[in-house]
């Protein structure tokens, strides 16, 4: 999956430049290009030195209000 099909398929926006270091210093990572959060899911594409580009995303059981897991797909460029 490149970035642009990641960007379309989960609807993210370009982040500004102090949210962006917040939610980089939270997911211990260099840099946060895009995100989505809505109400029980959120997605990320972040830049990370030795993995490179990638996406993150989780989403939150309606039920158990638990995190079902952390998914990190690499992206190309």
């Amino acid at each position: 999956m490149t970035v642009e099909q990641a960007i379309k398929k989960y609807k993210l926006e370009p982040v500004n430049v102090y949210t962006a270091k917040v939610k980089a210093q939270e997911l211990n990572v260099d840099e946060v290009l895009y995100m989505n959060v809505q109400k029980n899911k959120y997605a990320y594409i972040i830049r990370d030195g030795s993995r490179g580009m990638v996406l993150y995303k989780d989403e939150k059981s309606i039920y158990t209000k638990m995190y079902k897991g952390l998914k990190m797909i690499p992206l190309d460029p």
